[in-house]
């Protein structure tokens, strides 16, 4: 055998690494090969994984480890499915994660995330029932691995609820769930951070056993570098590398050195210092290499394996199990690649492939990455939905709050909107009335022209407005600025004297006659809605007042009213009121914005525990989970619509003319409306402070363009065509034609409600997919 020189290039065929490669492919447990994952778009674009090799054979230990922030995490997610590379291939037992074939999400991969995963709220039975029910194991395996994995990690009581657990307990419950349906790859990341040295040297026993006995296939990420030594092989990663790939032996020994912290250390030292810069020149069939200070790019690729691994020539030496040589990365079958050797303790591999070129030819083995040929699956769709019901009722309060809520809402709109306005204090300055006779008001129903002012202020409704007596205009004046009466009422020292003349002169009445005569009004004008109030019961009142004098002296009643007469109206009520319109858009707003907030609240919240990746890795679709919220979301659409439509329609006797199904229907569309809404603000939000502030700049829009509170017809021409684009206000419109006209789906302005609906929630659903898919990508 040739003794090969330090520094001088050593050619392989690539076709050498192909041959060896497709007879062991399906025999390693994981082969990672070139892999790149690039996070953000644009200048924010951040390497994450950079050209990284790994191999882990079937029934090992594999211990990576690295620093924060290096790429471990975002390697296993790559691993169990949760991400894809931008670049690379990864080979899960032989084949893709995704794939149906690798059952990857599933059963076959047991998942510990470094945060905890778990629901707060659930007990430790709960939480490993729930788990056993996703994998459709039998209750009888469930209740034993219960009690064998309660001895094992020291667990507390099973009816101990998650919360009221310490971090290192809660850690030591995750790991049961990843341990818990006996999977064949072990993933997990940092398992042994906060629990006590000799549970997690219990933990080391347990990971060898199952390694060693049951030929299950373990990743672990750890801190503790010396705890590694356990494993059967060590991967070190720096800067999205693997630095190195051995066996714990072989790593001391190669670097003669006492601790893998201090082999760690070294290599990270050399890699920021010595690395090298390839210039790759693309139109050569071999590649030249020049000795150059590395600046670090996704074109290089970089690997070290120890000294140990290579012959004197540079061949790499078979791998054994326990002692696996460096992972040699597999090149293009039309290229040649150089190999160089390094210091004497490595090997870097040059090619002139791109990095979006390079790596292990997999076409032939990709698959369909559709995990499941089933729409959904039974036993995974009950145990979702049993988990969200016990996550509902477990606080009765916050459950009851958010059930009743609807109801309240339509109560206080019934109580406080629309309704008459009462006790309205008004000035009254009458100075007809004579001072030496105590401004006594007296006045008589007979046919006598005496004291108009006392006769038409007995007509005024007390009810609604309160007089106030004041001796002169200035003083009541000076009460409506302070803000204790709405307005002054003046009658002139002669008002009913002038009032009688101006009547008998007609047309030839002069203007103090006519200006003495008028009753003199004078309102604050801040509150429209009271200023039209008290306008209204005064000319109301003054046309009482006309028609009693006209009926005393035996004139007609009627002789004096305009010309226009209001006949029985077509549909409503002759004094319709503002309840009646309010109602149905509070229903709408206050159904939709609580979908849009549980939806939110419910998706963010388990995404961010982590509780939602892990129920995804161990099994559970997407579509599954979407339609156990949808369940029972509904559930609690059908109850709120029960009791939101029982106050208003039998308590405050909302007017319902039209068909109630119909009525149901429509709730219940605006309902999904709002969670579909909720999930695309799910999928765009990382944190519940943006989802919140989402929700409610949304809803505000909605209250103000739908016609909620007020008519579209009051708005600008523009901003109703705006409007019209809102969920919500064709639904509100449909509504209100159903209950107050009576009219069926066949009305196009109600079928409007009802296809707009569906649009809306068509598109959300679409585009809450895309924003989950580019985000999944993107970073």
């Amino acid at each position: 055998m040739t003794k090969g020189v330090e520094g001088s290039p050593v050619f392989v065929s690539c076709n050498q690494f192909d041959s060896e490669r497709s007879a062991d492919i399906y025999a390693d447990g994981v082969l990672v090969r070139n892999a790149y994952k690039i996070y953000g778009v644009g200048r924010n674009r951040c390497a994450i994984l950079e050209g990284l090799h790994m191999t882990v054979k079937k029934g090992t230990i594999y211990g990576l480890l690295g620093a924060s922030g290096c790429g471990k995490t975002t390697l296993l997610s790559c691993l169990i499915g949760r991400r894809r590379l931008n670049s690379g291939d990864i080979l899960v037992f032989g084949h893709e994660p995704g794939s149906e074939e690798s059952g990857i999400p599933g059963r076959r991969v047991g998942y510990m995330p470094q945060e905890l995963a778990l629901h707060g709220y659930f007990t430790i039975k709960e939480t490993l029932h729930y788990f056993g029910r996703i994998y459709n194991l039998k209750a009888e395996f469930i209740d034993a691995q219960l009690e064998f994995l309660s001895k094992l990690l020291d667990l507390p009581p099973g009816d101990r609820y998650v919360k009221t657990l310490s971090g290192g307990q809660q850690r030591r419950v995750s790991f049961a769930v990843a341990l818990f349906h006996e999977p064949e790859l072990l993933i997990l990341d940092e398992p042994t951070v906060g629990v006590d040295p000799l549970l997690r040297q219990s933990i080391w026993n347990h990971l060898v056993r199952l390694s060693v006995d049951h030929e299950r296939t373990v990743i672990v990420t750890t801190h503790y570098i010396e705890e590694a030594r356990q494993a059967n092989t060590i991967g070190m990663m720096r800067s999205g590398r693997l630095l190195a790939e051995d066996s714990p032996e072989n790593l001391l020994h190669s670097y003669a050195l006492r601790s893998l912290e201090d082999v760690f250390l070294q290599l990270c030292m050399k890699d920021f210092s010595n690395a090298e810069v390839v210039n790759i020149h693309e139109n050569t069939s071999e590649v030249s290499l020049e000795d150059q200070q590395l600046s670090g790019g996704i074109d290089n690729v970089g690997f070290e394996p120890s000294a140990s691994q290579l012959d004197i020539s540079g061949t790499p030496i078979p791998r054994q199990r326990n002692k696996m040589a460096c992972t040699l990365p597999s090149l293009p079958s039309d290229c040649v690649s150089k190999v160089v050797l390094n210091q004497g303790t490595g090997i870097t591999f040059m090619t002139n492939a791109r990095p979006k070129e390079i790596g292990l030819k997999l076409s032939d083995r990709r698959t369909n990455r559709n995990r499941n040929s089933t729409f959904f699956c039974r036993h995974r769709l009950g145990a979702l939905i049993q988990k969200n019901f016990l996550q509902m009722f477990r606080n009765v309060g916050l459950f009851l709050f958010v059930f009743l809520l609807p109801a309240n809402q339509v109560i206080l709109s019934c109580l406080c909107i629309g309704g008459d306005l009462s006790f309205l204090k008004l000035a009254i300055v009458n100075d007809e009335l004579d001072p030496s006779q105590g401004r006594v008001c007296n006045y008589t129903t007979t046919c006598t022209y005496s004291m108009f002012s006392c006769r038409y202020l007995r007509f005024i409704e007390n009810t609604t407005i309160i007089q106030v007596p004041f001796q002169s205009v200035a003083e009541a004046l000076d009460a409506t600025k302070r803000g204790n009466v709405w307005g002054v009422v003046h009658f002139g020292k002669d008002f009913t004297d002038e009032l009688v003349v101006r009547q008998a002169d007609g047309n030839y009445a002069d203007n103090e006659t006519i200006r003495a005569s008028r009753v003199a009004i004078t309102l604050d004008e801040s509150n429209q809605q009271i200023s039209l109030t008290i306008k209204r019961q005064l000319i109301d009142a003054f046309s009482d007042f006309s028609k009693d004098i006209l009926a005393a002296c035996s004139y007609q009643p009627m002789a004096q009213s305009i010309p226009v007469t209001f006949l029985e109206p077509i549909y409503g009520e002759r004094k319709p009121s503002f309840t009646e319109y309010v109602t149905p858009g509070v229903i709408l707003g206050i159904i939709y914005f609580l979908s849009v907030a549980l939806t939110s609240a419910v998706f963010l919240t388990e995404r961010k525990s982590g509780l939602h990746d892990r129920s995804i890795v161990a099994g559970v679709q997407m579509t599954e989970y979407m339609m156990a919220h949808l369940v029972n979301q509904l559930i609690l659409l059908l109850g709120q619509t029960f009791f939101v439509y029982l106050f208003a329609l039998i308590v405050f006797n909302t007017a319902c003319h039209g068909n109630l199904a119909l009525v149901i229907f429509i709730t219940l569309l605006q309902g999904l409306c709002g969670m579909s809404f909720g999930l695309l603000v799910s999928a765009l939000c990382d944190e519940e402070t943006s989802a919140i502030q989402i929700t409610l700049g949304t809803n505000y829009t909605n209250i103000i363009m739908s016609g909620m509170l007020w008519p579209t017809e009051a708005m600008p021409t523009y901003v109703r065509h705006l409007a019209h684009l809102m969920p919500q206000t064709y639904a509100m419109q449909a509504l209100r034609n159903i209950l107050g006209r009576g009219w069926g789906i066949g009305h196009p302005k109600v079928y409007m409600g009802v296809v707009t609906s569906l649009c809306w929630i068509f598109g959300l659903v679409c585009l809450s997919l895309i924003v989950v898919r580019v985000r999944k990508y993107t970073g």
